[in-house]
């Protein structure tokens, strides 16, 4: 099922589903993968105990369906939100899938959601997702030097945040 609302030039969102057990390497938010049976019973356990505070989606490919990746939106008092993307390792163009997803979420969390700040954890050395981050009005809060690991060096996990539009000042 595709909504508008969720649905940029090259991805789409929708909720994480049972059937998305069996590409769980697309989406698990361990560095360790799973098997379908870890990531069956991980998906019941954190559907029935999350409630509102999370909204996992699923980052779907417009061109041939296909689950990419997973953003994570947790906001614990419904009024500022994390968001966390999960990129498969298998896909080339993970950066620019997950700037697109950038462009959906912002706007829906803050217009539709009407979330006081969204904060997005990335790393630094997703240029196109930054980018798009700072084109939306993201301003980086926080930097945690070398803090993610990568083939053979680390880079710096940012903090990038904006507030709604009813709560800025200037």
């Amino acid at each position: 099922m595709r909504v508008t609302y969720l649905t940029g030039e090259h991805v789409y969102l929708r909720p994480l589903s049972e059937a998305d057990k069996d590409v769980a390497i697309a989406w698990w938010p361990n560095p360790f993968l799973a098997n379908a049976v870890t990531a069956h019973e991980w998906l019941t356990k954190m559907y029935r105990g999350a409630g509102n505070n999370l909204r996992w989606y699923a980052i779907i490919r417009t061109s041939d369906d296909t689950v990419v990746g997973s953003a994570r939106l947790i906001s614990p008092d419904q009024r500022q939100g994390v968001i966390m993307f999960r990129m498969s390792p298998t896909i080339i163009d993970a950066d620019m899938l997950q700037a697109d997803a950038l462009r959906v979420v912002v706007p829906w969390v803050q217009n539709d959601l009407e979330m006081m700040v969204l904060t997005l954890l990335c790393a630094a050395d997703e240029v196109e997702t930054i980018t798009v981050a700072h084109a939306l009005g993201m301003e980086e809060s926080v930097r945690f030097r070398e803090f993610i690991a990568r083939p053979g060096y680390r880079v710096d996990q940012l903090y990038l945040a904006v507030s709604s539009a009813p709560w800025r000042t200037l």
